[in-house]
């Protein structure tokens, strides 16, 4: 490497560093002033979005421990340049500098191409696995259906006992939620039935489970469905808490439901350990 990169190299690495320190040192002014106050002015997402940027600052903090060995080399550097009257290239530290920026930009494409081939692999074969089961046991979809329409605490016990047998039918299967449409109060309302009972037997009593539905996610498929009309089977994952869905919608002869196969996938993130 040429003398008058070197220096380019030095100088930048400079005020790179000094730059990183200031935003740093302001990220942490609010930090304390937020949590010393107790108030927390941002949204959710824009705070998980400051903590991450949190972090990258740590993170680039811990290359300032070198800022007094770059500020040598930009030093001897100086002196260097002036002694043997070299003038530094801008040119060549552009070009340094756009590839970087080039690799950066491609490992990023491949990041995001990698999680969207792998997220949708594995939908493939979560969908793969769900048809199969499902295709060999249309005699228990069918009981599902007949207990539905009957609504007895036992029948909703049996439904959990189907779902946990289903479930169980492929180690590759997620979580797998039952959701059927009912009322309350003269409104349509949707329930979840999952491998455990909520209920007692013995006082014949069942305590039924609320589905919250998702705006922009479910929430219209749902009502569409259990409103009498078709839908498709509904694919998605999300990217901000990284969850896998798949909704498999089942017409009975006595009633409607879908079956919901669900995971979150929490590998690599911080506090998954």
């Amino acid at each position: 490497m040429k003398l008058d990169t070197k220096a380019q190299i030095a100088k930048g690495t400079l005020s790179l560093l000094s730059f990183v320190a200031f935003l740093f040192l302001l990220a942490l002014l609010v930090l304390v002033f937020c949590a010393g106050l107790g108030i927390n002015p941002f949204r959710e997402t824009t705070t998980s979005f400051l903590f991450a940027l949190f972090g990258g600052f740590i993170g680039a903090a811990a290359i300032l421990v070198f800022l007094n060995v770059a500020t040598n080399i930009s030093l001897i550097a100086d002196a260097k340049i002036a002694e043997l009257g070299i003038v530094p290239n801008p040119a060549k530290l552009r070009m340094w500098s756009l590839g970087f920026f080039i690799t950066a930009a491609v490992l990023l494409c491949l990041i995001f191409a990698g999680t969207y081939l792998s997220k949708e692999k594995y939908l493939g074969i979560v969908r793969t696995q769900a048809d199969e089961v499902l295709k060999e046991n249309k005699i228990l979809l069918e009981e599902i259906s007949a207990l539905l329409a009957s609504g007895r605490p036992p029948d909703y016990k049996r439904i959990t006992e189907i779902i946990k047998f289903l479930k169980h039918q492929r180690s590759g299967l997620p979580e797998l939620t039952l959701i059927y449409s009912g009322q309350f109060a003269d409104k349509q309302a949707f329930f979840e039935l999952k491998e455990y009972f909520y209920g007692d037997l013995a006082k014949d009593t069942y305590s039924p489970t609320y589905f919250p539905c998702t705006q922009n996610l479910d929430c219209d498929t749902l009502r569409l469905f259990f409103s009498g009309k078709g839908v498709d089977t509904l694919q998605k994952y999300t990217l901000r808490d990284d969850k896998f869905y798949i909704y498999i919608p089942v017409i009975g002869k006595e009633a409607r439901f879908i079956l919901r196969f669900d995971r979150s996938n929490r590998y690599g993130k911080l506090g998954s350990f």
